[in-house]
């Protein structure tokens, strides 16, 4: 994003900007706040961008500063914060901090935690303003914990130069088109070597929160809604049926012989031609338009239905931002910035430079806005399906959340690899999973 719209759109709204925190005292002392995120490359960019424009703008006038920290990937940020609140050092903690959904089991019940809607509601911040799927997708027992502000959805990215080479005219709606497209997608050699795959990946909790929450309009993945109302006890895909009917539809997939089982360097892949769809974060649209530019025509859609009768959309990811109580006394000035950087004019320039989806509802309405999805009409794509979901289908907050994501890529390989029905795959996985939520009450007892 080029720092010239920016500026330009915050110098045109800044007398109706309301920062949402209360006024700082009227002194040149100024107030530092440190947030640490995970922002790299082309979001690194965007990062620096916003808090330039921020300290050069409402903080100035504020006397607020903030310093963004990189720290390394999502998970690093969460290592070197719980290491800070473990030891009970809470001095050494950020004001802000940047987690993905990930991170959420250690921070929704923890002590150093403030809470975005408590901050909200002391500064006199009104949180209908932010897209109420994106507010759900941070509730815990009926409150907002984090304040949305990457948040994305998962979209089908296609190579439409291929699509068109052997007559496809329109995205998969469904898993069982996505298999038949994939068929007419592959390519092999003279030797019978497969150059391009149909599609490529193993789905994760990421594309499962979607395709099994999708389903008969909306379906739990596990109890306590998800766990957004407390720690979940049990999975429920294996008594609604969701995860048998999503493996069969993956077997049939697989049966064509044109799905790469790859968990690894599946956008290298994409960018490269070696194949020619791939499930991915809106996230992702920015870089790979960037690595396809010269190579073939990029396609996105709507990550396809598991059948029909799964009309219940995607679900939101991504990110959010988290106020930490480190004794600073710096929490007011730490949602001046908050709101800043979620207001719709920030949104904006935040969405044109990374593919996340603005979560402020005054963004859709700018004519800013309306103009750059008419020029990139593939920013829009993410967008419509958002809107079109529906915002009770929410991702899952569960411990052991790494160790479930790969049990969940393990158990589908392991199906494909031999000869388990998915009946047999869903209950291992049941079986598997639930054992880990018993492990973690064992460790709280």
């Amino acid at each position: 994003m080029k720092r010239y719209l920016i500026v330009a759109m915050l110098l045109a709204s800044m007398t109706a900007f309301a920062a949402g925190g209360r006024e700082q005292k009227n002194t040149n002392e100024v107030t530092n706040i440190t947030w640490w995120h995970s922002n790299s490359g082309i979001l690194g960019e965007a990062t620096a961008d916003l808090v330039d424009t921020f300290n050069n703008t409402v903080g100035k006038e504020k006397h607020i500063h903030v310093d963004a920290v990189y720290q390394g990937k999502a998970s690093d940020v969460l290592t070197k914060a719980k290491a800070i609140w473990q030891g009970n050092d809470l001095e050494d903690l950020p004001d802000l901090v940047q987690f993905d959904a990930q991170a959420v089991l250690d921070i929704r019940d923890n002590k150093a935690l403030v809470p975005m809607e408590q901050l909200a509601k002391g500064n006199g911040y009104d949180l209908s303003q932010i897209v109420s799927s994106a507010r759900l997708s941070q509730t815990y027992k009926g409150q907002m914990i984090g304040m949305p502000f990457n948040a994305s959805t998962i979209l089908l990215y296609y190579n439409k130069s291929a699509f068109d080479e052997v007559g496809i005219t329109e995205a998969p709606k469904t898993l069982d088109e996505l298999a038949e497209d994939s068929k007419r997608l592959l390519k092999r050699d003279s030797s019978g070597n497969v150059t391009r795959y149909g599609y490529a990946g193993v789905p994760t909790t990421y594309e499962l929160c979607a395709w099994l929450g999708q389903q008969d309009g909306l379906s739990l993945i596990v109890d306590q809604n998800n766990g957004h109302d407390g720690i979940p006890t049990k999975v429920l895909f294996d008594q609604n049926g969701t995860m048998v009917n999503f493996l069969t539809k993956w077997q049939a997939l697989h049966d064509t012989g044109a799905l790469d089982n790859a968990t690894s360097g599946v956008t290298g892949e994409f960018a490269s031609g070696k194949t020619a769809m791939m499930a991915q974060s809106t996230s992702a649209l920015t870089t790979m338009m960037e690595m396809t530019k010269g190579k073939f025509e990029l396609g996105v859609a709507n990550l396809p239905m598991v059948d029909e009768k799964a009309t219940g959309g995607v679900n939101i990811g991504g990110g959010a931002l988290y106020a930490l109580d480190n004794k600073s006394g710096h929490q007011d000035a730490a949602f001046t910035f908050v709101a800043f950087a979620v207001s719709m004019e920030q949104q904006l320039a935040w969405h044109i430079a990374t593919g996340y989806f603005p979560v402020n509802e005054g963004t859709y309405q700018m004519e800013e806005f309306k103009k750059h999805c008419e020029e990139h009409p593939l920013f829009s794509v993410a967008i419509d399906q958002m809107r079109e979901s529906n915002p009770l289908l929410q991702g899952i907050w569960v411990p052991s959340s790494y160790e479930i994501y790969y049990a969940f890529q393990k158990g589908i390989v392991d199906m494909l690899d031999s000869a388990a029905s998915p009946e047999e795959t869903t209950k291992k996985l049941a079986k598997t999973i639930n054992g880990y939520f018993e492990n973690y009450r064992n460790t709280q007892d």
